[in-house]
């Protein structure tokens, strides 16, 4: 019984999420109707941590990737930010779906975006405020798929301590299990 209520209790820390590689087959459900079919494992590439996971909710299948940079006062660059970044500085956040995952709309968040002003530079760079950032990306599931493979591209950096390596289509795989 107390190894039972040890469970118990770790089960409740570690929530859902971690549990989320067996979700395809167990439904685990989160809130509101939202269930977790795929999660990658954590990592931690260019001073971000990001976290990478297929949901559905209300029928509708979506993407999500939390991003959070190590260090305080670093920024992820926005979604808005050009492809070059502003007079080639910058590296814009981006997300894609491939192999068993199609996006059906373009990548969002409801993260706050802000302007950066890096010091000795005469540029003003949009980048989201300190914290979390969540990417959503509308997605349909094709048949006979097992697998889908996401791409993260993004940067980090602050007004006084500069910028930390930029990551360009770090792949994901995300096992979504049979589709039947």
């Amino acid at each position: 019984m107390a190894v039972e209520g040890r469970l118990r209790a770790h089960r409740s820390r570690i929530g859902c999420a971690l549990v989320a590689a067996a979700a395809a087959l167990t439904g685990c459900a989160g809130p509101a109707g939202t269930t977790t079919t795929a999660s990658a494992a954590p990592f931690t590439i260019g001073g971000v941590t990001v976290t990478v996971r297929a949901e559905s909710h209300d029928g509708h299948l979506r993407v999500l990737a939390d991003l959070r940079p190590e260090q305080p006062g670093f920024h992820l660059y926005s979604l808005t930010l050009p492809n070059g970044g502003i007079d080639g500085i910058g590296i814009p956040t981006r997300i894609r779906a491939e192999g068993g995952l199609r996006a059906t709309g373009p990548a969002t968040t409801d993260a706050k975006q802000r302007v950066l002003r890096p010091a000795g530079l005469d540029v003003s760079l949009p980048v989201y405020e300190d914290g979390r950032v969540t990417l959503e990306l509308p997605v349909r599931r094709l048949e006979d798929t097992e697998s889908a493979r996401v791409f993260l591209t993004y940067g980090a950096c602050s007004e006084t301590a500069g910028c930390l390596p930029p990551v360009r289509d770090h792949e994901v795989t995300l096992r979504l299990g049979s589709a039947g």
